[in-house]
């Protein structure tokens, strides 16, 4: 009996670790060979939406032990992953239930680096290198005035180009039938987008494409690969109205009757997303009903999800920004170098509309906006309204450095323990700049601005002049009458 103990004992510590790689944990480990680099990041992508504020896409550092670089997630599930490194192009990795590799940080002959795998399913993490490396005839963006047909040319070449790559690759090295399917959805994804970039971006006007530029047999699959909602968006809804935001019952009809299953939903998931994300009143009713409706239409938890965080982030509309919040929201000013909170500040400039710049001397954009910014703070002044500047997750003298430099020094403040903000909470702010409109009562007329840059003034105005209107404005008495 005793022997009959040991031998179990034995077979089950020879056979656990077998028993653990099949749990659905991806383990990553891995050094970085040049000393300037000290710094690594990895970005999930929780489900196919564009990144957006109340979408489940989220950065993390990957943790660092030393020299040693350790990164695990618990996921049954199959997952795509963006790596980074500070400074360059994230890469897409496709991911399986019991990956466990390791990874060297190399340079290659351009000082540019890159992620290199080695372990169960590395070439599933090493192709995007490789086939970036591989295919460098990247189409450039159509820009109004160019050839469409030679644009399209273009991109069909590097779509072919890397259709080509891919089945050279898939000879050469073991990969799962999933990551083809991935991979290959995902080039015919990004064709798509590229095809209907002109449009889209408005270009090009559709009446001006000629016979033969869209291909009738286009069509999107596999909701993991790269660019799904996009592709899925620009084939269906930008080739059904020129006018998309100006025709909710239309998009949303078409959506609802010509389309069932996934596709349905996660086309009408991103429908909402959209208009949800643009923030303008002049849809609410009819965005609000189809929220509440969606249930009807799908059992998609993904969908359903994100719907429920859209309709979150939508509902902050010509609503009071909490008590809670504007009490215990931290800041610096500029001038005294005093501390003060939100709430304060607002009262400060009580009866007065507020533009609120959320930025950083470390983001590269915000500074670029900050530049650009003249002509729309002086806009600004005129309809008098405020421009408030809100500093995040910075050191304060480098905060304070930046300001002088840009010459912001005027309502220019820095939140303290912003990255812990029940601010940045509540507006779901990740990536920056952000801007935040607020009407004269200090309620939310747009929680997610247009940017005061020449590309966005036409919105820009559009926005600020609607905000400004009898209707929000109150009636203003014309001095012509006296």
């Amino acid at each position: 009996k005793t022997m009959k103990i040991f031998v179990l004992f034995s077979l089950f510590f020879v056979f656990s670790p077998i028993f653990s790689q099949n749990t659905g944990k991806i383990q990553l480990v891995g050094s970085v060979e040049s000393p300037d680099i000290r710094d690594l990041g990895i970005t999930y992508c929780i489900n196919p939406f564009e990144n957006s504020e109340f979408n489940r896409t989220f950065y993390k550092d990957i943790y660092r032990k030393g020299d040693v670089y350790i990164e695990e997630i618990e996921r049954m599930t199959f997952q795509v992953a963006l790596l980074s490194i500070p400074g360059y192009r994230m890469m897409p990795v496709f991911m399986t239930p019991g990956d466990s590799l390791s990874f060297i940080v190399k340079k290659d002959k351009d000082g540019r680096p890159f992620f290199e795998f080695s372990g169960r399913n590395a070439s599933h993490y090493n192709y995007s290198y490789q086939e970036e490396r591989a295919v460098r005839n990247w189409p450039k963006l159509y820009k109004k005035g160019n050839d469409i047909l030679q644009h399209k040319l273009a991109v069909q070449k590097y779509r072919d180009d890397q259709l080509t790559f891919l089945e050279d690759y898939c000879r050469q090295n073991l990969v799962s039938d999933d990551f083809y399917a991935y991979a290959k959805a995902s080039i015919n994804n990004r064709y798509i987008c590229n095809l209907y970039f002109p449009v889209a971006n408005k270009q090009i006007l559709k009446t001006e494409i000629p016979d033969g530029y869209f291909d009738d047999n286009l069509c999107v699959t596999n909701s993991l690969s790269e660019l799904y909602i996009s592709a899925l968006w620009y084939l269906h809804v930008y080739d059904y109205t020129d006018d998309i935001y100006n025709n909710f019952d239309t998009v949303y009809n078409h959506i609802v009757n010509d389309f069932e299953g996934n596709e349905r939903a996660y086309l009408m998931s991103a429908m909402i997303g959209f208009f949800a994300s643009k923030n303008s009143q002049s849809y609410s009713k009819q965005l609000l009903n189809a929220i509440n409706q969606a249930s009807r239409y799908t059992q998609n938890k993904e969908c359903l999800e994100y719907i429920e965080k859209a309709k979150m982030f939508y509902t902050l509309l010509n609503r009071p920004i909490p008590e809670n919040i504007l009490e215990n929201t931290s800041l610096i000013e500029y001038n005294t170098k005093s501390k003060v909170s939100l709430k304060e500040v607002l009262q400060k400039h009580k009866g007065k509309a507020i533009y609120i710049d959320f930025w950083a001397s470390w983001c590269g954009p915000c500074k670029k906006d900050i530049s650009q910014s003249e002509e729309a703070k002086a806009y600004l002044k005129e309809k008098d309204i405020v421009y408030l500047y809100i500093g995040r997750k910075e050191k304060p003298e480098k905060w304070a450095d930046a300001s002088k430099q840009l010459g912001i020094t005027e309502n220019q403040y820095m939140e303290e323990n912003s990255g812990k903000s029940l601010l940045a909470k509540y507006f779901k702010i990740g990536p920056i700049p952000r801007y935040v409109l607020l009407n004269k009562e200090h309620k939310v007329f747009n929680a997610k601005a247009p940017r005061p840059i020449p590309a966005q003034r036409l919105d820009f105005e559009e926005e600020i002049n609607r905000l400004t209107s009898v209707r929000y404005w109150g009636q203003k008495i014309s001095s012509s009458i006296f």
